[in-house]
């Protein structure tokens, strides 16, 4: 029980805070200028926009940038260790408050990726088609020059709506999504304890800079580099697609193996490091 209130009060503090109202704004603003041309779409041809947006959104290497780059600055203030912290590891002990940590970056992850998802969906309110299909624009725009024509920053791709459904790709979006960004901030925890909080940064930029190694390689190699690239793995609708014979994204058993045992190791690295370490405190920024 004593856990589970720490848990609930990390938590808490983590998300009614001024760093979670700057990356919720943040976000809210791309996924505005990112919607805008779908919803003036939808009312040019008098056709409704299914609600299944979002992972088309988020396999834009610019919109993926831009979302990673509020993630990186959501957890830049690892390792969560000012000086009101303090009392809370006095109470709870090492270890669970190393657990309430982890266990909080969880939860913040799948709490940011479904507040992105529902609020794709408000966006569209108004010229919503209720479905649980991809929709005739979708398709449309799919198929046509109409993406060129309203000046998309992203686009719809015909290959990704045969292979899954809206609510498949969906899950498979919050699942991806949740678990790449819990391994980058509990990545940037444990680098923050072993070396320093801008080593954190730098090595989370890095990861998130793998994603213009993979896009710009050659075709031929984009598949293996795609393979060391994690957070490449959020662009979902490039799953189960080939070029030139080969996929261009790993399988998604291979995506959750390496990410649950990333998060394994980090997790366990956190814990023995807490364990041993003699807390630095710093006064709240």
């Amino acid at each position: 029980m004593l856990y589970v209130r720490f848990f609930r009060q990390a938590l808490a503090e983590r998300i009614f805070s001024s760093r979670t109202y700057s990356v919720v704004f943040l976000q809210g603003c791309i996924l505005y200028l990112y919607m805008r041309p779908v919803v003036r779409a939808s009312k040019d041809m008098d056709c409704g926009a299914a609600p299944w947006a979002f992972p088309f959104l988020l396999s834009n290497i610019f919109f993926l940038l831009l979302f990673m780059v509020g993630i990186i600055y959501y957890f830049s203030d690892v390792p969560f260790m000012q000086n009101k912290n303090m009392y809370q590891v006095i109470r709870t002990g090492r270890m669970r408050w190393a657990a309430g940590q982890i266990g909080a970056i969880f939860a913040q992850a799948f709490l940011l990726m479904v507040a992105n998802v529902v609020f794709s969906m408000l966006l569209l309110t108004g010229s919503c088609e209720y479905t649980l299909g991809w929709g005739k624009l979708y398709h449309t725009l799919a198929l046509t020059g109409g993406s060129e024509a309203y000046r998309f920053l992203f686009f719809f791709s015909y290959e990704t709506m045969q292979l899954f459904t809206p609510l498949e790709l969906l899950g498979l979006t919050v699942l991806l999504g949740t678990l790449v960004i819990t391994l980058v901030g509990l990545f940037m925890l444990a680098v923050s304890l072993y070396i320093s909080r801008s080593a954190a940064v730098t090595g989370a930029f890095l990861m998130v800079m793998m994603i213009y190694l993979v896009e710009n390689i050659h075709p031929l190699l984009k598949r293996q580099t795609a393979m060391f690239a994690l957070v490449n793995w959020m662009r979902v609708t490039h799953i189960g697609i080939k070029l030139h014979d080969s996929f261009i994204q790993p399988s998604v058993p291979y995506m959750l193996a390496v990410l649950t045992a990333g998060i394994i190791t980090c997790a366990g690295f956190i814990c023995l490091k807490i364990k041993k370490t003699e807390f630095q405190w710093y006064k709240e920024e």
